[in-house]
């Protein structure tokens, strides 16, 4: 059997080559296109739902279930400050540089020669497997595993989403909320305001009693909902009374409330402000302590934590750990990069994982 390790330099080569093919969100297309063709030529049979991604094992044992290896192909709009052309960045002896390099990139082509070396040598694993590649996962979109989900919980058990998390297992992630709020007045010339209702002043009574809510059910697994007022914004001119101040609120959720539990709380805290989710869908996930992902990354001694970002893994209803190389501190900024030693350390500890799964 051959070591996982020969396909270190392969899977940095195609980082680099992923790189060049600019892929934000919703643009996705050349890049998809890219990757369908590498797997093609490494003799899979990728399937293609819009810019998505999913290879099948050719021959799976219904005695078995399937783990899903997830990680998304699409990137962020580049950061200011980069230091080199960011989707054509140069050579680096030590790292793969670029936009994506680290959140995606490096999950993804992990996750890729994982799948390849499980089946070019015929792996007798505890598992079928499957590769889905995601796309639209920055933006939320519609068209990524928000669709790909009706397809791929069809046929997986469970899943590992790759995210850059130092191959730290994440066993829960906190849910996001971004509320738009408007607190209205009455304008006025501020040499008159006893005529006007100055919004500002509601939106602080509205603030002041939104920070002062109670979130009574805490967590096990993630603690408390975390809650902050990130952006206000109001008035026209200096002498005007404003009779419209607006704010945004962002909540990380707990798998304690549902997003509509948290609406229905915030609004009865303030019932005179007008409040409109941004998007409901992105809910807080936690995997059950005695499922068999959690059971493995015990038994491997993976340091196990809670993560307060997103990912594809609050798209799913199927049981996930989000696990993956990389620094999550290094996605979205400026000068973005991957070491290659830890696209090493990704692949050695995917297949440890996918070969030890406890059942």
């Amino acid at each position: 059997m051959s070591d996982i390790s020969q396909y270190t330099d392969q899977a940095c080569d195609l980082l680099s080559q992923m790189v060049r093919i600019p892929a934000e969100s919703f643009h996705e297309t050349r890049r998809a296109d890219f990757l369908c063709s590498f797997l093609e030529s490494e003799g899979l049979a990728p399937a293609r739902y819009g810019n998505n991604i999913v290879v099948r094992q050719e021959e799976n044992d219904p005695d078995k279930p399937v783990l899903m290896l997830n990680a998304h192909i699409d990137t962020v709009a580049a950061a200011s400050g980069y230091s080199f052309d960011p989707v054509n960045p140069p050579a680096d002896a030590k790292r793969v540089l670029g936009l994506g390099s680290n959140d995606d990139g490096a999950s993804v082509v992990c996750m890729i020669f994982t799948f390849i070396h499980a089946m070019k040598e015929s792996l007798d694993l505890p598992v079928n497997l499957m590769l889905a590649l995601s796309c639209e996962e920055e933006r939320s979109g519609e068209r990524g595993m928000r669709m790909l989900r009706r397809i791929v919980e069809r046929e997986a058990d469970f899943a590992i989403v790759g995210e850059p998390t130092e191959m730290k297992a994440a066993v829960a992630e906190r849910g996001l909320l971004v509320v738009d709020a408007t607190c209205k007045g009455r304008s006025a010339h501020c040499a008159h305001a006893e005529l006007g209702v100055n919004a500002i002043y509601e939106a602080v009574a509205a603030i002041s009693a939104i920070r002062s809510l109670q979130f009574g059910k805490v967590s096990l697994t993630m603690g408390p909902v975390g809650l902050n007022i990130t952006q206000i914004n109001a008035g026209t001119a200096h002498n005007v009374i404003p009779d419209t101040c607006s704010f945004v609120i962002d909540i990380r959720t707990t798998d304690s409330y549902a997003n509509e539990e948290v609406m229905a709380l915030l609004q009865q805290a303030a019932p005179g402000c007008e409040m409109k989710a941004r998007n409901m869908l992105n809910h807080a996930s936690a995997t059950p302590q005695d499922h068999p992902l959690i059971a493995t990354a015990a038994a491997l001694k993976v340091e196990t934590y809670v993560s307060p970002t997103t990912s594809d893994w609050m798209r799913l209803s199927i049981p996930a750990i989000k696990m993956g190389p990389g620094d999550s501190n290094r996605s979205h900024k400026a000068d973005e990069c991957v070491y290659r030693s830890e696209i090493a350390d990704g692949l050695k500890k995917y297949l440890e994982f996918i070969t030890n799964i406890r059942l």
